[in-house]
């Protein structure tokens, strides 16, 4: 539910001709950005959205082959 729902933000940003860049939470900094932004203990943390004006557009993407990201043993 969460990915549609990220998903269905973005493409709104993006109609609107906002920028929008997903950044995922390590837990390892909740407790720090809870503090510092005052967010209840019972919230899980799992990802942020920046949002703003496009100053430029990104580069291309270079995607690596998956043969050589990912391994199975």
């Amino acid at each position: 539910a969460n990915g549609m729902l990220q998903n269905n933000i973005w493409t709104a940003l993006s109609q609107a001709n906002i920028g929008a860049n997903l950044q995922h939470y390590n837990p390892l900094i909740d407790d720090k950005i809870k503090e510092l932004f005052s967010i209840p203990d019972t919230w899980k943390l799992t990802a942020q959205m920046p949002f703003g004006s496009i100053e430029t557009q990104p580069n291309e993407k270079y995607i690596e082959d998956i043969s050589t990201r990912l391994k199975i043993y």
